[in-house]
């Protein structure tokens, strides 16, 4: 992979911790049956695909307007919610609501993973992560497995 295809792939990891490059808004681009499943859920056409949180400044084609938690970033001049003295913040808390089909909850664990391996291997692992997210069977004390 070139450098230029490496730095486009960390670009789509989103301050919050999302990694957009995973995401299915973003993967339709080469999914016509996706694509086509993400219309009918009422995801408006022209802004799919998405190109990630940073390419479109924080509108979040799920979100009637921009994101607040992009919004605060980009105020405080940061890369990550991570670098933040308030990380992590309410915006950050996980909760059961709609856990099921949305990858919010892995923000924090995604954001301290950064900041412990770094965002190039944060991104080789991304997909695993969130395969197990939704996928995983928990094994008390030790995490989710596949």
């Amino acid at each position: 992979m070139n450098s230029n295809m490496i730095n486009e792939r960390l670009s789509m990891v989103a301050p919050c911790g999302i990694d957009c490059g995973i995401c299915e808004l973003h993967l339709c681009k080469d999914d016509e049956n996706l694509f086509k499943h993400l219309l009918q859920m009422g995801i408006p056409k022209e802004k799919l695909p998405c190109p990630g949180c940073r390419a479109i400044e924080g509108n979040c084609p799920v979100k009637p307007s921009v994101c607040d938690t992009w919004k605060c970033v980009k105020e405080n001049e940061l890369e990550f919610c991570s670098a933040c003295t308030d990380f992590p913040c309410n915006r950050l808390q996980p909760c059961a609501d709609r856990a099921d089909v949305l990858p919010h909850n892995l923000k924090v664990f995604n954001l301290c993973l950064i900041n412990q391996i770094g965002l190039k291997a944060f991104a080789e692992r991304s997909a695993e992560i969130k395969k197990k997210y939704y996928f995983g069977k928990i094994q008390v004390g030790n995490g989710p497995h596949l």
